[in-house]
């Protein structure tokens, strides 16, 4: 089967190293079929680098521009033009007069729970939500990062396909053991000795960060020497961290770290107190799953997917009340014992997410779209 892959976001993190890790995989199996993979010029010459063969994973330049005129039209040609049996959407972007089979993914509908958390006219939400609309109720099959998407899918007002749940799961490599070269670029990028609490992930209202916030400066009163280190950047119409931590009277205490290489990522999370996902709405969250990999008490949040993912490995905080996402940051930090033991857990739920499951579901999800 000739399966065409959209991986116009291979760059990016999220989705990007979702297709990633999921391509990565499906050069492991047995070659059953061949893998076109739809990327832009910017990103092609790292395909072909991660996916050598170019039997099996041959390349086809694409319009790699998201949400604009240019993927309803440019790139509908493209994929009109393109031979695959199949087509896979890892993300929603499907153009409207697209109809030949494909399977989309859903990673989360966070844009429907939380539509006003970027500056945008009605139009363009309306628009959002026809490509949206198109992407579910036409593909073949729908494919949830949780089970919490899925649940979340039946309760929005569209014909939604048939779907299946597949978990993202956890690089290796966020359970290896670290290099000195790693652990000195972390303590670089990070520019002091002192204990952190950490947080990746963007700057959205979701992300609930005005309150994670509010919450460590409970925390540093009692813990002066601890920092909140944050990936992330600002982004025009979303939070503004930057205004919030300086008049919690915290700024100082905070190191904003900006985009963090993927390959920095191990060694940040292993050097962290403790990892904070205190999100009002997750589709996945794969960042608590790694930082517990890492071998890091994560503390997240008890809605949505959050407590699918993480089982007994995470110490779980009301989201609204920063009394409780303090609290657990201080539990974490102040009983060793109680860190330990959920270290432990969560490097055993970690250990049941492996991308070579994730993909070979994959797989079975293709042949079965073909099939119907």
């Amino acid at each position: 089967m000739r399966i065409a892959i959209d991986a116009r976001a291979y760059g990016w993190t999220g989705i990007g190293r979702y297709i990633r890790s999921l391509l990565a995989q499906f050069a492991q199996l047995p070659k059953r079929h061949t893998y076109i993979v739809l990327t832009g010029d910017s990103t092609a010459a790292q395909v072909a680098s991660d996916l050598p063969d170019r039997t099996q994973f041959p390349i086809q330049i694409v319009s790699d521009s998201y949400y604009s005129w240019q993927e309803q039209t440019i790139f509908f040609g493209q994929l009109l033009r393109t031979k695959a049996d199949l087509f896979h959407f890892t993300h929603f972007n499907v153009p409207l007069l697209f109809n030949r089979p494909f399977v989309v993914t859903v990673h989360d509908t966070t844009r429907f729970v939380f539509p006003g958390q970027k500056q945008q006219s009605l139009w363009q939400q309306l628009a959002y939500e026809t490509v949206f609309a198109h992407a579910v109720g036409s593909a073949k099959h729908v494919i949830a990062a949780s089970t919490s998407t899925a649940r979340e899918l039946t309760r929005l007002p569209l014909t939604v396909a048939p779907t299946t749940v597949i978990h993202e799961a956890v690089d290796d490599r966020f359970s290896a053991e670290l290099t000195e070269l790693a652990k000195t670029k972390a303590h670089m990028l990070l520019g002091t000795n002192d204990p952190y609490v950490l947080y990746v992930g963007v700057w959205m209202s979701h992300k609930n960060l005005e309150r994670l916030l509010a919450a460590f400066a409970f925390v540093s009163q009692e813990h002066p020497d601890l920092k909140l280190a944050m990936t992330g950047k600002p982004r025009r119409g979303y939070d503004n961290i930057l205004n919030t931590a300086q008049r919690l009277g915290i700024a100082d205490r905070v190191i904003f770290l900006g985009f963090v290489p993927e390959e920095l990522l191990p060694a940040l999370y292993a050097g962290a107190r403790c990892f904070t996902l205190p999100s009002l709405f997750e589709g996945f969250g794969l960042p608590a799953l790694e930082a517990a990999a890492a071998g890091v008490p994560v503390v997240t949040s008890n809605v949505s997917s959050l407590p699918e993912v993480m089982g007994k490995g995470a110490h779980y905080v009301n989201p609204e009340s920063v009394d409780s996402i303090a609290r657990g940051i201080s539990r974490v930090i102040d009983d060793r014992e109680y860190r330990l033991r959920l270290v432990a857990a969560g490097q055993q739920r970690a250990q049941q997410f492996a991308w070579r499951v994730t993909a070979q579901r994959h797989l079975r999800v293709y042949e079965q779209a073909t099939n119907t």
